[in-house]
């Protein structure tokens, strides 16, 4: 299939991340992010606490919150590599 004719479900994606880009691509947007990370505390560990004493319920917590930004950070990537891409394609 050429680009200009997708899949209805790759077309789909497309533009969900395309909506994900215009909502946290913005310098703006990216603080947000950022904050919200921060927040959620995704740059520590899942398992806290002293080794055996750990809550698994606290660490099913703390995976699924570093789960829901993995998955935005890795459409805003595809996103970009897209947007990218489409530039390119455009000008040739």
């Amino acid at each position: 299939m050429s680009p200009t004719h997708l899949p209805p479900e790759v077309e789909k994606a497309r533009a969900s991340r395309r909506r994900l880009l215009a909502v946290f691509g913005s310098p703006q947007g990216e603080q947000v992010l950022a904050e919200l990370e921060q927040r959620f505390e995704t740059h520590l560990p899942v398992f806290q606490g002293k080794a055996g004493s750990y809550d698994a319920l606290d660490a099913m917590r703390r995976d699924a919150h570093r789960e829901v930004f993995l998955v935005i950070r890795r459409q805003l990537s595809l996103a970009r590599q897209e947007a990218k891409q489409e530039t390119h394609n455009h000008e040739h």
